[in-house]
């Protein structure tokens, strides 16, 4: 019988470093919405896993990636956020790349630096229907190529037809498996979630790993329920929470070894304020439940009583591929 992780894996410094450099540094991560970066000049700079990052929209309409931090001293090239640039200029000197990266110039700095040694560090960018991806590593493969039949899985429900409404942002006091262990089971769901409780039919709740990149959750729909009783996620940051008229797609991004951000963009057929407002409430009341759990979690994790306990073979069968990963990402046993 598989048992999960050790304790100290959800609080360990260097466990998380470690984590920070094989997975977040070589996977493709989701980092944002299309709707964000949909015009020459758009930009979105962030941070995943405390690597900050920009992804722009160049005078072409191209989707150019880099590390947001200027080779001279670390500045930024864009403070953190969203909006429009023209140019890509370090905040903190003003010296001045192209869109490609490469050094244009080095304001009044005397001997001007190689451009060869002191260009922008690329990262890739693609996107998949309204999603936007980064990797850190220049050489892995095409995002495509790792979608496996989550792609077909997920256009059943009109992934790539709703539009852009609203986005939430939680921070929760857990590490990230600790979120993401939570949501890859059913097994919690009648005692936890009233509400998510009466709108499926539990008696049918399951959860597959149909390839080694995503598991997906169904259950029966209650009549007049607003769930289409289907949930995916994608490794390792990725939720897609599917509604019968729209969508919440969750950003799961870690802000230290026992801190994670969700970030919670939701789309719909129909985005007036009205409705947007009804996914909100009815995604927040089930958010409000998991960020307790999974924050009263955390503080047993760390109370030095619990070592590691069995994963039920009938429910948990995803968190045992998904910490699988894990494991083989580190090289840990």
């Amino acid at each position: 019988m598989p048992r999960a992780l050790a304790a100290r894996w959800y609080s360990d410094h260097d466990q998380y470093q470690n984590e920070r450099r094989v997975i977040w540094g070589s996977e493709w991560l989701m980092f944002g919405v299309t709707a964000e970066l949909s015009r020459p000049g758009h930009y979105v700079a962030d941070e995943i896993a405390g690597y900050p990052l920009l992804v722009v929209v160049d005078p072409q309409g191209e989707l150019r990636g880099f590390h947001n931090v200027c080779p001279h001293r670390a500045g930024v090239i864009q403070w953190p956020g969203c909006g429009q640039t023209g140019n890509l200029v370090c905040r903190y000197h003003g010296w001045a790349f192209s869109w490609d990266g490469s050094l244009k110039s080095a304001r009044d700095f005397g001997d001007s630096p190689t451009p060869d040694d002191h260009s922008l560090r690329p990262i890739r960018v693609e996107t998949w229907g309204p999603l936007v991806f980064v990797n850190l590593d220049e050489n892995a493969p095409a995002l495509a190529s790792t979608l496996g039949s989550l792609d077909t899985a997920v256009r059943q429900h009109a992934f790539t037809d709703f539009a852009y409404g609203r986005r939430l942002v939680r921070t929760l006091e857990c590490n990230w498996k600790t979120y993401v262990d939570n949501y890859l089971e059913g097994y919690h769901v009648p005692l936890l979630h009233p509400l998510l409780n009466s709108a499926v039919d539990m008696k049918t709740y399951s959860v597959e790993v149909p390839d080694d990149t995503y598991c997906i959750h169904r259950a029966g729909q209650v009549e007049g329920s607003a769930s289409a009783g289907v949930w995916v996620f994608r490794y390792p940051n990725l939720a897609i929470n599917v509604y019968s008229d729209g969508m919440n797609v969750e950003r799961i991004v870690p802000l230290s070894s026992t801190r994670t951000a969700v970030v919670y963009d939701y789309f719909a057929q129909d985005v007036s304020e009205e409705k947007i407002q009804s996914m909100v409430e009815m995604s927040n009341i089930t958010l409000d439940e998991d960020q307790t759990i999974a924050e009263l979690v955390q503080r047993n994790l760390d109370a030095g009583v619990y070592e590691a306990g069995p994963l039920s073979p009938r429910h948990e069968n995803a968190l045992a591929w998904f910490q699988g990963r894990i494991r083989q990402s580190t090289g840990a046993r």
